[in-house]
């Protein structure tokens, strides 16, 4: 989920905030590859039509420049499967940070 993060910020830069978080929903061994389908989160309508971009273009960028790094990781092709959800002020949620894996320590 984080190399997805991280291209998310690189090929974005200042258009999306840092107010992006990326849950990994499914990933399923299969014969010659790893599926894994993670959902990419933003807190505004307008952003998710910057990461999808012009026919998908950005989204397919985000996915060409993370699946390098998580191959590397995990020893396999994989087929990323990316999509973007809005999700209002998730960033001042205490339940959706817990259930992004954030924890607090109070």
């Amino acid at each position: 989920a984080e190399l997805v993060r991280e291209q998310v910020l690189r090929l974005t830069e200042q258009e999306v905030p840092h107010g992006v978080a990326v849950e990994v929903e499914e990933w399923e061994e299969k014969e010659n590859a790893v599926y894994i389908r993670m959902t990419i989160y933003v807190e505004k309508e307008s952003q998710k039509g910057i990461l999808i971009g012009a026919h998908g273009a950005m989204l397919k960028q985000i996915g060409s420049g993370a699946r390098p790094g998580i191959e590397a990781l995990i020893g396999r092709r994989a087929y990323l499967d990316l999509w973007v959800k809005a999700r209002p002020n998730w960033r001042d949620d205490p339940s959706s940070l817990r259930w992004l894996g954030y924890r607090s320590d109070d």
